[in-house]
């Protein structure tokens, strides 16, 4: 069954006190037309599966392709921090992830035995997706996949367009970055993406004017570092995801961009990389932490 691919979801429930619980699952299938029925088959020790028992509701949320740290988190057991930085909201009292390619929300219809599972299956009240294309997380023979190049009708812009996040060990953990491009004017840009910012809503968004060298290495000298630190420590403490622009535009010169004195106002690539950010990993309605105009 592993050559058999399927999409990724996270399926989510409360519990009678209002606790969200997710659970990573790809066995998810439709059911019946009429009337409309789904299914999602959870493990028998499944703590999502005994809040949906509590309440009789549930959402399967399908992931999009740069979903995997999302996918990967709620593949695991419950712990405190599971839901930091996750967007979403609560219709119903039922979490609905806010970043997911389509969401189908469900009163439980029916529980079947499954052996070592339960099958769920549900009746929908209510679905969200979007008009345009775009890319499902895959799962095939025990790894994530993407749709192949023939198989998804997107123009070629749209492909160039797609996010690429990569990770870097650190002191720290792992950077998620996206390189962001504004047709060859900036120096140095990527997005630092913290907590499930791909598609969220209200996500917050700092703009750091940065020596990349420079904090990589510790650089006492450079006063910026103070408040890319405080940004920071704002995204963690609000539990919203989070994206750094981390900028260094040559037009600045040295000197001008960190270290003090005064600030110079937005350059056009400044506003270009922030742009560029929004527009990859579709955030909807950023709050900035320091504006640029």
């Amino acid at each position: 069954m592993g050559h058999f691919a399927t999409g990724v979801s996270i399926v989510t429930a409360a519990d009678v006190s209002g606790r969200p619980f997710g659970t990573t699952a790809n066995a998810i299938s439709s059911v019946s037309l009429d009337p409309p029925l789904v299914l999602a088959c959870l493990r028998r020790e499944s703590e999502t599966l005994e809040a949906l028992r509590q309440t009789g509701k549930f959402t399967i949320n399908l992931l999009g392709a740069d979903q995997r740290e999302l996918s990967d988190r709620f593949a695991k057991k419950a712990r405190p921090e599971t839901w930091d930085g996750v967007g979403h909201r609560l219709p119903d009292g039922v979490p609905v992830l806010d970043a997911s390619l389509a969401t189908v929300e469900c009163v439980t219809h029916e529980l079947a035995e499954g052996g070592d599972h339960v099958i769920v299956i549900g009746r929908v009240v209510a679905v969200s997706h979007p008009d345009e294309h775009e890319e499902p997380l895959l799962f095939y023979r025990g790894r994530y996949a993407t749709l192949g190049e023939d198989a998804a009708t997107v123009e070629p812009s749209e492909v160039a367009a797609e996010s690429v996040e990569i990770a870097l060990p650190s002191a720290l953990g792992a950077f998620r970055m996206v390189a962001l491009d504004d047709g060859g004017t900036v120096e140095a840009s990527v997005a630092v993406v913290i907590g499930a910012a791909h598609r969220s809503v209200n996500a917050l968004l700092y703009v750091h004017r940065g020596c990349l060298l420079g904090d990589a290495l510790g650089s006492q000298v450079c006063k910026g570092r103070e408040r890319l630190h405080a940004a920071v420590r704002d995204i963690e403490g609000s539990g919203r995801p989070g994206v750094i622009v981390y900028h260094r535009d040559s037009a600045l010169g040295f000197g001008k961009c960190c270290m003090g004195g005064t600030e110079p106002p937005p350059t056009e690539s400044e506003r270009a990389a922030v742009r560029e950010a929004v527009a990859r990993l579709g955030l909807r309605d950023p709050e900035l932490l320091e504006a640029v105009a």
